[in-house]
């Protein structure tokens, strides 16, 4: 399965709607239960999105640093964009979409895996023509 951003942040941001469903994912591929893997970008989106969580008062510094470091020691399986580029530019085109969003697309693609996302522009985009993404 491949979380985006927008799911993993949930994980550590409890005000935001579907907080425990996200929670519900994550207990579900510490227990084994689940296997998650994403582009290589998702460090950056999550690390950037609790640094702008941070500038507007939503979480302290030191919640940053404990959760980037419990982040970190989850060892997601990354992926690499390189051999996704094509198809991620293609999906970007194709679906008015960030390159960001186009690359877990291009990832699920390749591995036909199910997307999970809480990212509705994303879902209104693409849902129609892809049955593997899905809503959180």
């Amino acid at each position: 399965m491949i979380l985006d951003a927008s799911v993993v942040l949930k994980w550590y941001l409890s005000d935001e709607k579907l907080s425990s469903s996200a929670l519900s994912l994550l207990d579900q591929y510490v227990f084994g239960e689940l296997e998650i893997m994403a582009p290589s970008l998702l460090e950056y989106e999550v690390i950037n999105g609790l640094m702008i969580a941070q500038k507007r008062g939503r979480i302290k510094e030191a919640v940053i640093l404990e959760a980037v470091e419990g982040f970190i020691n989850l060892d997601i399986k990354y992926h690499s964009l390189t051999p996704l580029y094509p198809k991620t530019i293609q999906f970007t085109r194709k679906y008015d979409i960030s390159f960001y969003d186009a690359s877990y697309l291009g990832l699920a693609h390749k591995e036909k895996a199910f997307l999970i996302t809480a990212d509705n522009r994303l879902l209104e985009a693409c849902q129609k023509d892809f049955k593997w993404i899905r809503p959180l």
